[in-house]
């Protein structure tokens, strides 16, 4: 199953079965045969009446579709980590007014875990250890005339020393935090649906 984030709504690219389907309140697409896949992500971009948007597939055609449905857009890779100390608390940075998790885009040649641990160490002042990966969350935004699908890969991260977290202000960083796991949902509550995502692959919320 694929959920794509287009802001806070969703397009889910699924077989009829799983769980997603079970949202009352989506829009569930059939296309026709000769349906033009490629049209929907500027739909989906260009309408807000979809929260979210469902495209039903034939069981392992999920990949099939996706590739369909994304094949005009420009792709681009990025990396990040949720990140736990000794206390059991997550690193979260506040970034453009949301709270958010630390990542950024893959450089040429890098490979994705090393963009992880990289970024997070950019972006807070923190060497944490990388440990498995979590899950992948796709989101899409524009930039400089390009309609961009981003590939985020998101790994646990383990840290067991003291320093305080500092903010990348070049990045927009207000402020690094660890948060109590008490507290988490509180902060979701102005994040992007997709960072929810993560806390949820780590079995957190």
């Amino acid at each position: 199953m694929y959920n794509i984030f287009f802001n806070n709504r969703i397009l889910t690219i699924c077989t009829l079965g799983e769980k997603a389907t079970n949202d009352i309140n989506a829009v569930l697409f059939h296309p026709a045969d000769n349906y033009n896949l490629s049209t929907i992500p500027k739909l989906m971009d260009k309408s807000e009446k979809f929260n979210h948007f469902i495209i039903p597939t034939e069981p392992k055609m999920e990949e099939k579709t996706y590739d369909k449905v994304f094949s005009k857009m420009t792709h681009v890779n990025a990396a990040g980590g949720l990140v736990t100390n000794k206390k059991g608390e997550y690193l979260m940075i506040f970034r453009r007014g949301v709270w958010d998790l630390p990542k950024g885009w893959q450089e040429k040649g890098e490979d994705i875990k090393k963009t992880a641990t990289r970024e997070v160490e950019e972006e807070t002042g923190i060497k944490a250890k990388r440990g498995n990966l979590l899950c992948i969350t796709h989101h899409t935004y524009h930039l400089e005339k390009k309609f961009i699908i981003k590939h985020t890969s998101w790994y646990a991260m383990t840290y067991s020393g003291s320093s305080v977290p500092v903010p990348q202000t070049g990045e927009e960083i207000t402020e690094c935090k660890w948060i109590k796991k008490s507290k988490i949902k509180e902060c979701l509550e102005n994040s992007y649906a997709s960072i929810a995502e993560i806390f949820r692959a780590a079995e957190i919320i």
